[in-house]
């Protein structure tokens, strides 16, 4: 069964062609891609049955697929293994017959295949696996049923209804092939009973769209977030013949040419997706394949070469990075039964009028936000025969929503129209534009609406509200002018800001302050007329939830609602299950909660992290285990720098082994070409944290803090196990630790401190090797307590590994004396010195 993780990500779907040796074309242009997905990643080889949630073909392109996917090769095999099929298969042609190449050729080629692949040449197709990526589809069609235009599909995965044919690999891959101008049909028996099919490619050389329409049967209410399709190059330009002598077998080669067109599928497949970018890539060669017929074996190394001439073109190298950046990000785009065309019906007549949302109202516990609301009012209302643009912008639960609401609320019967917009999606604003043209008799699309405010001379305020995903362009739903219409933005996207228009427009929010939080807190935790004790008014104040309104609304709704949970007991239980305590709110009955979202505070960022690169993640990780605040870029660089010459005196385990690859692996990718720290890439990645408000960047002390409550829900994101995330922490912070003296270095690591106390925290056995450089940090601060907790054990390890005369032995013998008389405890001092002197 998927996890959770796995069903968030959007779906990566590959289909390729049909198109005879032509098929070659489609290989070297995945291979290139899958070039581009391992340099994103950067670790290591990635496999097309990894990358791609479903890999579907037709003719070649579904031998192509079943390789991939369900036989499981690299593109590099693949490319061989095709190669050496087309020769064996497509160099000989019959001299007499119907078809021009023997059935039995392809038959003991498929044989061979699938035998030197599975060790068993009568391998299934379908491979009764559960979930995973890498299902597999190739297609044929009936030989009886041609009219309809449905193929017939093989798959390697088991579905309830109207499953394919239940066969073998190789006769699954020799009916996809079987074009009745190449090879006979194939009879495959189905209860006894003989089905007789033919190529995929009559019919469907291009099968998207039936590949589309599977996608959203077996992933339904599943996001697509990449449908890369690879064609077999421009196999002709249709024409059809003029009328002379030509008989009605001139009309079926004609008739065959068409059905064999597959960018008429492209182009419908690229109509579909019109609105909707870096979702479709369609990729096929257009010069030099037009006269390579479907078995030129001998002419492949030509087009090998169209092949590497058309990816060096700007236009389909575009395509090719946008392809590998699309299908690595993952991120959902739009949902399969979009995908698949399915188009919602619009409203009846009798709905339009009905249909529209009004703007809800705000919370009635709203509780301070003075200046900002003075701020965002005085902005909106401000401009009588100008347009103004008010952009309130924070991190997700810090109260945007109910800011805007109150002021919406105040300002109320300044406007003609009020247009509030869930600008989530793209999808979700033209619906609502949409539904306003029709409840106002405006129009029927979001372009009307648009045009509408522009000319109208009414008041207007339009409210786009949770405008927090990257890749929807909000700019373009903004009326470009409009005398005395304003419009408000919330948002988590710090670069929208841009888009602010009049004095006072931006307004960054951040946490309530502590007056205005507590106050919060007491007002709905006691809105059933509860006696708060003394206990609770001071518990309340101290309650640290960061100042967070989200936070605070739901721990106050959950007391509130349980008659014996107190604000001190509440506090209790809080400061040693933080996630438990907020995540309590979601079981609240409908009636005791505050709002209708379904975000807790701990999910409520999880939108943001799948909109992350990926290297941006992976900094999140490390940072889940520093300290919340204080996280400069030097760190970094140092531990990044360091790395190479760093010495540990002692083996590494099998976990600080671990933990060192995937750390140095990691600070590798911001070292350029020379060695040099590229601090441009550091400032990319962070700058994607910062552009989600999930980190701040702090201009006075020039360091980046976290949100004391995202810091903790971090560590529920982190990919590895806790012992190894804590790990690789420790690992990052030795690394960027050295032994030099001077001023400078000792400034950097009195700044440590409370990164190694955050580590510490979370494992107090930490290994000797990190150990030993982590306790420099508290020799430079004076903190002797803490260097002897660091050094006793430290001693202990290196006289079990080294020896008792070692001469890293002794010289943390030395220190350890060193801190015992800093400590003030000199008869053991001296006694330890003794000991070393004896030593040495």
């Amino acid at each position: 069964m998927q996890n959770d993780q796995e069903g968030s990500k959007g779906l990566n779907i590959l289909c390729i062609d049909g198109g005879g040796v032509r098929g070659l074309s489609s290989l070297i242009i995945l291979q290139e891609i899958m070039r581009r997905v391992e340099n994103i990643k950067a670790s290591g080889k990635v496999h097309p049955y990894e990358h791609f949630d479903l890999i579907a073909g037709t003719g070649t392109g579904g031998i192509i697929a079943c390789m991939l996917g369900r036989l499981r090769m690299p593109v590099e095999k693949a490319k061989l293994e095709f190669a050496k099929l087309a020769e064996d298969v497509f160099k000989d042609k019959k001299m007499s017959g119907t078809t021009m190449y023997k059935g039995t050729k392809l038959q003991e080629a498929l044989k061979m295949l699938v035998r030197e692949s599975t060790g068993d040449e009568g391998e299934r197709m379908n491979e009764d696996r559960e979930g995973g990526p890498g299902k597999t589809v190739v297609f044929a069609m009936s030989r009886h049923h041609l009219n309809a235009g449905l193929p017939a599909l093989f798959r390697s995965y088991t579905v309830t209804t109207n499953p394919g044919p239940d066969c073998t690999i190789r006769e699954a891959l020799y009916a996809t092939m079987a074009h009745p101008d190449l090879f006979k049909g194939i009879a495959i028996l189905e209860s006894s009973v003989p089905q007789s099919f033919i190529g995929g490619e009559l019919g469907c050389s291009n099968p998207l769209t039936h590949v589309l329409a599977e996608v959203d049967r077996i992933y339904p209410d599943r996001q697509v977030a990449c449908i890369i399709s690879i064609g077999a190059g421009h196999a002709r330009t249709i024409q059809v013949p003029s009328p002379s002598r030509w008989h009605r077998t001139q009309d079926v080669i004609v008739m065959k040419d068409m059905a064999t067109d597959s960018e008429r599928v492209a182009e419908d497949i690229a109509l579909r997706f019109q609105n909707t970018s870096g979702v479709y890539f369609r990729l096929n060669v257009d010069q030099g394949m037009q006269n390579m017929k479907d078995g030129s074996w001998e002419r492949m190394g030509e087009a090998m070469q169209h092949t590497r001439a058309y990816m060096q073109r700007n236009e389909p190298n575009q395509k090719l990075d946008q392809a590998a950046r699309a299908s690595t990000d993952r991120r959902g785009a739009v949902s399969t039964s979009h995908a698949a065309g399915q188009i919602t019906r619009v409203l009846e007549a009798t709905k339009r009028l009905t249909g529209f949302k009004r703007c809800p109202a705000p919370t009635k516990f709203y509780t301070g936000r003075n200046d900002e609301n003075t701020q965002v009012i005085a902005c909106i209302t401000g401009g009588k025969n100008e347009r103004r643009i008010c952009v309130v912008y924070g991190l997700g639960g810090v109260g945007k929503t109910q800011l805007v609401l109150n002021v919406i609320e105040q300002t109320w019967n300044e406007w003609d129209h009020v247009i509030y917009v869930d600008a989530s999606s793209t999808e979700s604003i033209e619906k609502v534009l949409k539904e306003f043209g029709l409840a106002k008799m405006i129009g029927e699309t979001h372009h009307d609406v648009i045009r509408w405010l522009e000319a109208g001379g009414e008041r207007w305020l339009m409210v786009f509200d949770n405008a927090d995903t990257a890749s929807t362009s909000i700019r373009e739903y903004i009326p470009a002018r409009g005398q005395g219409g304003s419009v408000l933005i919330t948002t988590r996207l710090p670069d929208l800001a841009n888009l602010a228009v009049g004095p006072g427009s931006v307004c960054h929010l951040f946490n309530m302050s502590p007056a205005d939080g507590t106050a919060l807190l007491v007002k709905i935790a006691s809105s059933k007329d509860q006696c708060l004790s003394d206990d609770d008014t001071k518990a309340a104040e101290q309650l640290d939830v960061g100042c967070l309104a989200l936070a605070i609304v739901h721990a106050s709704a959950y007391i509130a609602h349980s008659p014996s949970m107190t604000i001190a007991k509440y506090r209790s239980l809080f400061m040693s299950q933080r996630r438990r305590m907020l995540d309590e709110y979601r079981k609240l009955p409908i009636t005791a909660k505050l709002d209708d979202r379904g975000d807790t505070v701990y999910t409520t960022w999880r939108m943001c992290y799948d909109q992350l690169k990926p290297e941006s993640r992976e900094l999140l990780w490390l940072i889940a285990y520093l300290h919340y605040d204080g996280i400069f870029e030097d760190m970094f660089r140092r531990a990044a720098q360091n790395m190479r010459s760093k010495q540990y005196f002692l083996p590494l385990t099998d976990l600080e082994s671990q933990a060192q690859m995937h750390v140095t692996q990691y600070l590798s990718t911001f070292l350029d070409s020379d060695g040099n720290w590229d601090t441009i890439k550091f400032t990319e990645v962070m700058t994607d944290l910062t552009s989600f408000s999930l980190i701040d960047f702090d201009r006075v002390n020039m360091a980046y803090r976290v949100h004391v409550l995202v810091h903790d829900w971090a560590k529920t994101v982190v990919f590895w196990a806790a012992e190894l995330a804590v790990t690789c922490t420790a690992t990052f912070l030795s690394l960027s630790i050295d032994w030099e003296t001077d001023a400078e270095s000792l400034l950097f690591k009195r700044q440590l401190g409370p990164h190694v106390g955050s580590v510490l925290t979370r494992n107090l056995n930490i290994g000797a090797n990190h150990a030993d450089y982590l306790k420099e940090v508290y020799v430079c601060t004076g903190q002797w307590s803490r260097v002897l907790e660091l050094l006793q054990p430290l001693v202990r390890a290196f006289k079990h590994v080294l020896g008792d005369e070692h001469p890293h032995t002794l010289m943390s013998m030395n220190n350890l004396a060193s801190t015992y008389s800093n400590l003030g405890r000199h008869n053991e001092a001296e006694q330890l010195q003794v000991k070393v002197l004896d030593a040495r």
